[in-house]
């Protein structure tokens, strides 16, 4: 067993218990501090030097995520980088990286601010219901194909009666007619 293994085994229920809340009420600064960094690494192309060709294999190549962790960082990133007020709820944990990556596609100067208010605390399945009033789908008409007709059942090959074996005849005798 590890250091850090023992390090939580030694520990009672409740300092266990205090102890992951203390870790989760920090997690949003730590996320808001890593979006930071990758903003910075984003505007600077800091990737290139290290050898990939985006933030993205950066990300997943250099730093390890795995890609959909890296996708809503840097998604969050970048809109942290066009409306501030992202970073701000990230950081305060009043939105989730989820919510940033649906909001983001219609995020605008004009409602930003009303949209990252409206989401603020929900749940990933609210932000998408919340996301489809927003832009909501034209209802998809209902399509009616006739089906081709069955084609009538062939009649089978006529076959001359003369070449056909008489009661009683071999099969071979058939063929020599």
């Amino acid at each position: 067993m590890n250091s850090a293994a023992l390090e939580f085994t030694s520990l009672t229920d409740d300092q266990l218990l205090i102890g992951t809340k203390r870790l989760v009420a920090h997690e949003p600064q730590a996320t808001a501090a890593l979006l930071r960094s990758l903003m910075e690494i984003d505007s600077r192309r800091l990737y290139l030097r290290e050898g990939c060709s985006s933030l993205f294999s950066y990300c997943t190549q250099v730093l390890h995520l795995a890609e959909g962790a890296a996708y809503n960082r840097i998604e969050a990133a970048r809109a942290a980088r066009r409306f501030p007020a992202v970073l701000t709820a990230l950081e305060e944990g009043w939105l989730t990286l989820a919510s940033v990556r649906l909001l983001t596609p219609h995020l605008t100067l004009e409602n930003h601010g009303q949209l990252i208010a409206a989401a603020r605390h929900k749940s990933k399945r609210d932000v998408e219901l919340f996301v489809a009033t927003l832009a909501p789908k034209r209802a998809v008409a209902t399509v009616l194909r006739r089906l081709p007709e069955k084609p009538e059942a062939a009649p089978a090959a006529a076959v001359p009666v003369s070449t056909l074996p008489a009661p009683g005849d071999s099969p071979k005798d058939a063929l020599l007619l």
